[in-house]
């Protein structure tokens, strides 16, 4: 029989202990990674037949299809603005003239898609999209996107920005509303006389 003095017995077992309690660390998160306000979303349908349940026909241009990455390098910031313009800001109301929309936002990894949901004076609301495709100029990092939106016809009054919508390609959102945009100085009112 062999025997072991119990001295290296417990080296080899403290060496252990340091070795798998240096590797559960390196996976942990600091102090820092916990401070702010987060929120989650999660949407959940219920239904007995299939009819409940999403269609091809109902995607959300804003949901892209998430990788679900995690670790250190995963993308948990929403985009910011970097700025947004529209023109015309005054148009007639018998006009067909499109409203031109630009907007620049920037994230970490990558933007997917953007919205921006304007309110006419009876109700009504119209919405510009700027999905990824519509990229103009620098990247998916920090690049200017482009858009059209019609109003409709024959009506006067002020159309007003309700709000901007950001979307990163991992489902991170950034909402600004109307008074977001004002603060930053950015135009939020199309007027249609």
């Amino acid at each position: 029989m062999i025997r072991i003095p119990v001295s290296r017995i417990l080296i080899l077992v403290l060496l252990l202990l340091l070795i798998t309690s240096s590797l559960a660390s390196a996976y942990g998160r600091s102090v820092e990674d916990l401070v702010g306000a987060f929120s989650i979303e999660k949407t959940i349908k219920i239904g007995s037949s299939s009819q409940g349940f999403t269609t091809a026909g109902d995607v959300d241009p804003l949901s892209p299809p998430q990788s679900m990455a995690s670790g250190p390098l995963a993308d948990d910031q929403a985009p910011s603005l970097a700025g947004f313009a529209f023109e015309p800001q005054k148009v007639s109301a018998n006009s067909t003239q499109p409203i031109n929309l630009t907007l620049h936002a920037i994230d970490d990894q990558a933007v997917w898609a953007a919205e921006a949901r304007f309110t006419g004076p009876a109700g009504e609301e119209a919405v510009a999209l700027f999905p990824a495709q519509n990229l103009t100029s620098g990247s998916a990092q920090d690049g200017v996107y482009s858009a059209r939106m019609m109003l409709p016809a024959n009506e006067t009054g002020d159309w007003h920005l309700q709000s901007l919508i950001l979307v990163d390609r991992e489902g991170n959102r950034r909402t600004l509303g109307q008074s977001d945009l004002m603060r930053l100085g950015l135009p939020t009112r199309i007027s249609v006389v």
